[in-house]
């Protein structure tokens, strides 16, 4: 039964004393106002007193000018009804439910009955502007704010933990429910307060805010427990490695915590020596446990920088004696990008291919590879471990053979002037002063275009 259906128990016209009282919620039948006003002192419920005469049209204005300053007005109350009590200003009847007298869910008998006969403040909780005699009254935020005057911030309290929400979690403290978000429950990091707590547990709490208007209080439970980050940056010095547990995965990093309450981040960038991570799911699992380096560390700041990759060894350093120029390698394609592709040649290493190293065929079209296609015959072009960079291709150069230089670009003939054509028959001969000889030096000119123009 909604407020306003309980109200309609209530007279829909002015009366001058309390209208008869409709049946009570209790099993046994509530006795009329007029069985009241001869009861000797053993009755159950006081007598309403005689109301006088009241003029809707005029205490109506009153009471929504009331509701709209969110002001109180001074109610009598006159007799229990059906849902709650009736209660009377200026002799006009309000309806006060249940479910707004008391803070409790559900008030004893006694309680509702002890409002009889007497005076007691109220806010308009809802109006009928169709039918003004149907006001719904409430005492229940005037009874929180002053339970809330029995409250300080940083005090400590204790109460039971009620319900839960995706940020927080609910903990009564008696008459009011003070509020501890995810992020105060714990020092260590949680992403649901169901981790930690239970409904019905016992917890201890620190009053961090009481917010008056919103009639709340917030609480913190991590205040009171011991600070995991004193003397952190003494154990977890930098270069120093540890074991850890992965505790959550981003799309930038992975954290890890090293001990309950102290944890670190290892940037996507500290993960692999020679891979291409592009999500730390590629190498981790939450709840996995791993060796980690602390690269930096702010106990102030509590963060902790760690690297992953700096437990393992490093094969840039060992890449010159791995690959030469030259070296005929196989791979699979872990990315495709409009430039080349991200080849796999070792555990350890990628390799780029790029797109005009490619053979001649597939150049000038889309990227022909995707990811997990193997590809044979590629040969390392470039290494340079410094830049931890290995540069593939697949042109047919003979293995161990350095990529032949450019020719220079012969002079451009003044205007007017037409350079001779070669000869396609014409051989080149080899220079005798020339010590070693290159590829260039066998070629005529037409060839060496061809072939230097299709380097890409």
């Amino acid at each position: 039964m909604t407020d306003e259906q309980q109200v309609e128990t209530v007279s829909e016209t002015p009366v001058a004393s309390a209208p008869e009282a409709p049946a009570i919620e209790s099993s046994v039948a509530e006795p009329s106002v007029a069985e009241h006003s001869g009861a000797d002192a053993s009755s159950a419920e006081p007598s309403a007193p005689k109301q006088p005469e009241y003029d809707v049209e005029k205490l109506y204005p009153e009471i929504v000018a009331a509701k709209n300053s969110k002001s109180t007005l001074d109610v009598v109350g006159l007799r229990r009804v059906r849902g709650g009590i009736l209660v009377g200003y200026k002799g006009m009847p309000l309806f006060l439910p249940t479910s707004h007298l008391s803070l409790k869910a559900n008030p004893s008998e006694n309680e509702l009955l002890g409002l009889i006969q007497q005076t007691f403040p109220v806010h308009v909780h809802e109006l009928n502007d169709e039918d003004k005699t149907k006001v719904i009254v409430t005492r229940r935020k005037l009874l929180r704010a002053d339970h809330l005057k029995d409250f300080q911030v940083g005090q400590t309290v204790e109460g039971k933990v009620v319900s839960f929400t995706e940020f927080g979690a609910f903990i009564n403290l008696g008459n009011v429910d003070g509020m501890v978000h995810v992020s105060a429950i714990s020092r260590r990091r949680i992403n649901h307060p169901s981790e930690v707590l239970k409904k019905g547990d016992t917890v201890r709490a620190v009053i961090k805010e009481i917010n008056e208007a919103g009639q709340r209080l917030s609480l913190s439970m991590r205040e009171l427990e011991p600070d995991p980050w004193s003397g952190a940056a003494a154990e977890f010095t930098p270069g120093s490695k540890h074991k850890g547990k992965v505790k959550s995965l981003t799309p930038f990093g992975a954290y890890v915590e090293l001990r309950p309450g102290v944890e670190g981040l290892i940037h996507i960038s500290e993960m692999s020596w020679a891979r291409r991570i592009k999500h730390p799911s590629e190498l981790f699992q939450v709840g996995q446990e791993i060796d980690v380096q602390v690269l930096e560390i702010s106990e102030e700041k509590q963060k902790v920088s760690l690297g992953y990759k700096q437990t393992q060894p490093n094969p840039w350093s060992t890449i010159a004696e791995r690959f030469k120029v030259g070296d005929k390698v196989e791979g699979t394609v872990r990315e495709a990008i409009e430039r080349g592709v991200v080849v796999n040649i070792a555990d350890d290493i990628d390799a780029f291919m790029p797109k005009g190293k490619m053979h001649p065929s597939l150049r000038g079209k889309a990227n022909p590879f995707q990811v997990g296609d193997k590809i044979e015959g590629l040969f390392v072009m470039d290494v340079v471990p410094d830049n931890h960079s290995l540069i593939l291709g697949m042109e047919g150069f003979d293995q161990g053979a350095n990529k032949p230089e450019r020719a220079e670009r012969p002079e451009r003939a003044e205007r007017g002037e037409r350079r001779p054509r070669p000869q396609q028959q014409e051989q080149v001969a080899v220079p005798e002063q020339k010590q070693e000889v290159s590829l260039a030096d066998l070629l005529s000119d037409d060839e060496k275009r061809k072939l230097f123009s299709s380097e890409g």
